[in-house]
């Protein structure tokens, strides 16, 4: 689970609840619940944590990332493909969706209430 590979990767780096908590505009107590999965983080606080933490987001959903770099014959990098699994996938397109219709439905609640 998301909440228990991120505990893991801060207390690693030695990384504060509260440090985490104010870059994620919380106060501790609300980080705190996220870390114990009693809620769940949402998209933008999982590429925020990505980048605080400095892990990917495959690393945080606990899944393993295989990297393969190919080089071509003058010894440069011809590409790289890093495995990221479908389900993960899935759930990162489906949070942005439900991101995108919450911000229609606002900013029509925005127009009526601005037209009044």
């Amino acid at each position: 689970m998301i909440h228990n590979r991120v505990k893991t990767i801060r207390e690693s780096k030695k990384i504060s609840q509260d440090f985490l908590a104010s870059e994620l505009g919380l106060n501790q107590s609300q980080y705190s619940r996220r870390e114990n999965g009693e809620i769940k983080f949402d998209t933008d606080e999982v590429l925020k944590l990505s980048s605080l933490l400095e892990a990917s987001v495959a690393e945080l959903f606990g899944q393993e990332s295989a990297i393969f770099n190919n080089h071509n014959q003058k010894g440069g990098n011809f590409g790289q493909y890093i495995s990221v699994s479908e389900k993960l996938i899935e759930q990162y397109e489906k949070r942005l969706l439900d991101k995108d219709r919450i911000i229609e439905l606002l900013s029509h609640k925005i127009e009526e209430l601005t037209s009044k």
